[in-house]
């Protein structure tokens, strides 16, 4: 599917079996680091590999916060059981997506109103220094992509997250919105809240 930032549109997941959708995220392991690169990152703050996290998060029709699903053991399901996460991949090592996180859209809690999934650095760096990261939905039966995009756009110099879609309830139907924007997770502590933002249909 092609939907332009910032453009909303049917969410046409196929109508069997659970109704689900999957997020994926994906990027290729950093190179062998240099000794001086080794001592310039250590020195910065940085890891020397890459560590990407792919979580969402869950409101209510008031766009009130209810829950995240993300790598952490802690959160990596929701009290559903219909939001649940592939587990932490730390480095990119691997074909295909690294991490996953699967919506299973059919019987849904329905004070589940809009799900937000967000790719997020955890080592320092920015979406344009990691190998080609690569995010994507797609439709759990068919495997067919509903959306897709990279992560490593100019913009995304000195960001280190990235806000991919939105998918919310109309009627008895699910929409999707390519939000597509990047953000810088030292000025936001509240992630909840700055995020909500997003949600408001225009």
């Amino acid at each position: 599917m092609t939907l332009p930032k910032g453009d909303h549109g049917p969410l046409n997941v196929t109508q069997k079996a659970r109704h689900r959708i999957m997020a994926g995220l994906g990027w290729d392991p950093a190179g062998k680091a240099k000794l001086s690169d080794k001592i310039e990152k250590a020195m910065g703050g940085k890891k020397t590999h890459h560590d990407l996290d792919l979580a969402c998060f869950v409101y209510d029709s008031h766009n009130t916060f209810i829950s995240v699903v993300s790598p952490n053991q802690a959160q990596d399901i929701d009290a559903s059981g219909k939001i649940y996460h592939s587990g932490d991949n730390v480095a990119g090592f691997g074909d295909g997506d690294d991490e996953q996180v699967s919506v299973e859209l059919k019987d849904l809690p329905t004070d589940i109103h809009h799900i937000l999934f967000i790719a997020k650095i955890q080592t320092g760096h920015d979406f344009y220094e990691v190998a080609d990261p690569e995010i994507h939905l797609t439709d759990g039966f068919s495997n067919d992509t509903l959306l897709e995009t990279p992560i490593n756009h100019e913009e995304g110099h000195n960001k280190d997250v990235f806000v991919f879609a939105h998918i919310y309830r109309s009627g008895e139907s699910w929409q999707l919105h390519h939000v597509a924007e990047y953000l810088c997770s030292e000025e936001n502590e509240q992630w909840h809240e700055e995020l909500s933002r997003f949600l408001t249909i225009k």
